[in-house]
């Protein structure tokens, strides 16, 4: 109880930290924030991780075979810019073939892509596994978030460790081991990563989705032809 109290204080704090300064005459403080974390398996929390466990396991699914393909055509090089669900489809707010998922983002401490750095609640769960390795506990295989902010719907996220797997040690491993042609494409691409020394097994980050138990919006009927 302790920690998840400290853990939402923190968010609470870091979210106020962030907001841009503005004078009081002009502007309203930002609404107070507030992340906690929920059990998977409990009545509130079960569902919400049943539909991320679902789109995260499709995702995860796709993103390998697409880097079978890439590095089969290109090497790992070519499989650089495939990597980290760029530009997934969306319509009405949702990704596409994932009607209850209104966002995917592959977030870590150690980034790669500035555009991944976590947030306010990305970075209490990110702590949460943190904390358990640094005790020599097991990583949790999945974290259910609810994050409140007053006047809105709950936004829920569902997280889920990554592991450094065979294949991801090619482009995160030891830097001396990759090739010059996928260095000089992986300094090109991204001049600041810090993604890189992971050794097989290592936590590297999570696979996170956003869950929005609202139904998706309807699709206009296709116009009658004439």
């Amino acid at each position: 109880m302790k920690t998840r109290l400290l853990l939402v204080a923190l968010f609470a704090a870091s979210a106020h930290a962030a907001a841009p300064e503005a004078s009081p005459a002009t502007a309203p403080a930002a609404p107070a924030l507030k992340a906690v974390f929920v059990e998977p398996d409990s009545s509130e929390g079960a569902e919400v991780r049943r539909i991320g466990d679902n789109a995260i396991n499709r995702l995860a699914f796709t993103m390998v075979n697409e880097l079978n393909v890439a590095v089969a055509k290109g090497g790992f090089e070519g499989a650089v810019d495939v990597a980290h669900f760029k530009n997934l489809p969306m319509t009405g707010g949702r990704i596409v073939g994932l009607p209850q998922i209104s966002a995917v983002k592959h977030t870590s401490f150690r980034l790669r892509n500035p555009a991944n750095a976590p947030d306010a609640a990305d970075a209490l769960a990110l702590d949460r596994v943190q904390h358990a390795l640094a005790a020599n506990y097991d990583a949790p295989k999945v974290l259910v978030q609810r994050i409140d902010a007053p006047g809105a719907a709950p936004e829920w996220r569902v997280y889920r460790p990554l592991g450094a797997m065979p294949m991801c040690l090619k482009c995160h491993g030891d830097p001396a081991e990759q090739t010059p042609a996928l260095r000089a494409k992986l300094n090109a691409t991204y001049p600041t990563d810090n993604a890189t020394g992971f050794r097989l097994g290592e936590w590297r980050g999570f696979l996170r989705v956003t869950v929005d138990l609202a139904p998706p919006p309807a699709s206009k009927p296709a116009a009658k032809k004439i």
